[in-house]
């Protein structure tokens, strides 16, 4: 068993509560077959489903290559496998819930400014959700200078347990327990 000593601190920020950094994140889902020429764009990169990488039909657009696979399951497989491949801005993972295939794309650096990441498609069958045109969800975490520094905030306490800027410090929320 290892032992810390934790040090009860006065709030030195003004957000309400201590917040950890996180990347802007956007969902695509797909809902069923997909079909060739079809797009998804994520800020300047033009993803284009096609049978093999010279059907593209912008030379700039970046191939994510089916074959005659157009199934859900194997879009998000090379959707996730191009963007990864590919994307200085983003990265991407492929997931499945209860049957329904979709990409996250999340942004490479934390904070705000992944937030403003344009994202849209032309694919019949996905979507980034109701009125989805960006990344969201980014934030800056609230700099902790001392590892173990703990704060209360009703009803909850906050303890860094990794001391750090803006861009990689960690926080975790609890409630002492009774035992």
């Amino acid at each position: 068993m290892v032992y810390q000593e934790l040090y009860l601190k006065s709030k030195w920020f003004s957000d309400v509560a201590p917040k950890n950094p996180k990347p802007a994140t956007a969902t695509l889902t797909f809902s069923g077959a997909i079909e060739v020429a079809k797009t998804v764009t994520i800020g300047d990169d033009v993803f284009e489903f096609v049978a093999t990488a010279d059907d593209i039909t912008e030379e700039t657009n970046i191939p994510v290559v089916v074959g005659d696979v157009l199934t859900a399951e194997n879009a998000v497989a090379k959707l996730t496998a191009a963007i990864n491949a590919k994307s200085e801005i983003v990265t991407a993972v492929a997931v499945n819930t209860d049957g329904t295939d979709a990409v996250v794309v999340s942004c490479i650096a934390v904070g705000t400014a992944g937030n403003n990441i344009s994202v849209e498609t032309d694919v019949t069958n996905a979507s980034w959700g109701n009125d989805v045109t960006k990344l969201s969800g980014g934030q800056y975490g609230t700099p902790c200078p001392e590892v173990n520094s703990i704060v209360y905030v009703d009803p909850y306490y906050y303890w860094c347990d990794k001391e750090g800027n803006k861009d990689n410090v960690s926080w975790k929320r609890f409630i002492p327990a009774t035992f």
